[in-house]
């Protein structure tokens, strides 16, 4: 059964919220919340109940709840949620009943700071009409490849395809499907290959913000399918964010709302530098400050607990900040348990305190809700390897780079640490080559995959190197010295198994790394 209060429906099954404009967005915890004062119309439900229900077995402060509160009363009438001063919260509206469950639902409310896009029919132009399953068939894989990318709102494909065949106006068509932004393109079957085109368009200027052409052999059909559909939407989804990552940067500060905090937060590549990771903070509490819901701006931010505990090697704030990542990243997967941002942010958080398990879990629910972030698909290779699970390593990887070809000097970096764990030395070389070159903690996985391979010269400049650059940034209250190095190399690669860390550590040149020694200084 649905409930019927005043002007809005809750759905109960769905866990969605229905008002006069359309549907309208809560957090689990506000819809939780909002549920328990509906169930008891007549009575003041106190702080300690709404606790113990929306937060069984959790320690959770006061604000919090508050927070949640003035969550609802910002979507509802006002006055329907009244405050009892030193009891409780009560519901005052008019009174609720159950009815029955409308399937039907109710039209969508717009959609906020998330871009809508709709993908229209890719064209047939191979001159042959049994060609149009595979034209359709990537249109359809398109749009559901986009739809788990939750930052954005993707029209259905029932509404885009009643456009097949027909020449469209750009700006009529968005109108008509709501959208900001329209995808279109066309496929080409001739003989062996395959050529697909796509571009996006932004829907209030009729402009190009992006186009490419792929063309492939046809070898193996759905393996084709499945590479091209991956790229397109990953493609598509970076387009779409720096575009309006572009369109924001534009605006004035005073009237950034949450989204263009968070998105300011993480523009750029100097993220990795104290400087670039203080600002990033700032950004970030600014749009907590706007929006103390924004479950995805608590996920950045428990990623830039992590960064500055990793910048400041050797302070007595490691623990502490590691913590504070924790906090976060668990409000924000509270806040959104579907952001699948706040999945791996919970994961990574976990893993610098060897909760394993739970880490897993995270990086597992993250890839189902969004597996088409290149970014994350990547990290999450790492975390594979650290977990000792292999194969799911390797074929993260290699998903990792399908997303993202260009993905750059990291994206090596993981690909060689995964090559090393399994033992594939000259492998991992080959990618070494291509990675980070300044980082203490990659050069030491070098340093150890050089030893493996006889080249021990050139391991212990590379161990050298590692120790000086670690030595430079350490924040302890003594110089660095080797073991300090260690035991810092050790927190921030948490392999699980014993046998994976004495296979790395049994690369370290030991010449480099005697007891006593003082480094960068």
């Amino acid at each position: 059964m649905d409930i019927q209060f005043g002007n809005y429906r809750l759905k109960r099954a769905e866990r969605l919220l229905f008002g006069p404009e359309g549907s309208v967005e809560l957090s689990a915890r506000s819809f939780d919340i909002l549920v328990t004062l509906l169930g008891k119309p007549d009575e003041v439900v106190s702080k300690s109940d709404l606790f113990d229900i929306v937060w069984p077995n959790l320690v959770v402060e006061e604000n919090t709840l508050q927070v949640h509160i003035s969550a609802l009363r910002k979507v509802l009438t006002p006055g329907m949620i009244a405050t009892v001063h030193g009891r409780g919260y009560k519901y005052a509206g008019a009174r609720p009943m159950d009815v029955p469950a409308d399937e039907r639902g109710a039209p969508s409310s717009p959609a906020g700071h998330k871009p809508v896009i709709a993908v229209l029919p890719f064209v047939n132009v191979s001159g042959d009409a049994e060609q149009e399953y595979f034209s359709d068939g990537i249109t359809e894989d398109i749009i559901v490849a986009l739809s788990r990318y939750r930052p954005l709102k993707v029209v259905s494909p029932h509404s885009s395809s009643r456009f097949k065949g027909l020449a469209v106006d750009v700006r009529e068509v968005a109108d008509k499907l709501g959208a900001q932004y329209l995808v279109e393109g066309s496929v080409r079957k001739v003989g062996g290959g395959v050529r697909i085109t796509a571009q996006l368009l932004e829907a209030a200027t009729a402009s190009h913000v992006w186009a490419e052409r792929y063309d492939r052999m046809l070898d193996d059909v759905l393996a084709v399918q499945d590479e091209l559909v991956k790229r397109v939407a990953s493609t598509i989804v970076g387009h779409v964010e720096m575009h309006t990552d572009n369109r924001a940067r534009t605006k004035a500060t005073e009237s950034l709302d949450a989204y263009d905090c968070w998105l300011r937060a993480n523009h750029g590549s100097v993220l990795w530098t104290p400087e670039g990771n203080l600002a990033c903070q700032r950004f970030l509490e600014q749009a907590i400050k706007r929006d103390p819901l924004f479950a995805r701006a608590h996920a950045s931010l428990a990623f830039c607990h992590i960064r500055t505990a990793t910048l400041n090697p050797g302070s007595d704030q490691a623990i502490p900040l590691h913590r504070a990542a924790v906090v976060c990243a668990e409000h924000a997967v509270g806040l959104d348990p579907f952001e699948a941002r706040a999945r791996n942010a919970l994961g990574w958080s976990q893993m610098y305190f060897r909760e394993f398990e739970r880490a897993r879990s995270e990086f597992k629910q993250a890839a189902a809700l969004n597996p088409n972030d290149g970014s994350a698909c990547i990290d999450r290779a790492l975390a594979l390897a650290f977990l000792g699970e292999q194969d799911a390593a390797d074929a993260t990887a290699e998903i990792a780079a399908v997303l993202n070809p260009l993905g750059g000097e990291w994206y090596w970096s993981v690909r060689a640490m995964v090559h090393f764990v399994a033992g594939r030395h000259d492998t991992a070389e080959a990618c070494f080559a291509l990675a980070l070159r300044g980082s203490p903690d990659v050069s030491a996985w070098h340093a150890s995959n050089l030893t493996h391979l006889g080249r021990h010269q050139q391991a212990a400049e590379r161990m050298r190197h590692a120790l000086d650059r670690l030595g430079a940034q350490w924040r302890g209250s003594s110089p660095m010295q080797p073991d300090d190095f260690v035991s810092w190399f050790r927190h921030v690669n948490m392999l699980r198994r014993d046998e994976d860390w004495d296979h790395l550590v049994a690369g370290f040149p030991k010449d480099v790394l005697l007891p006593g020694d003082r480094v960068g200084v």
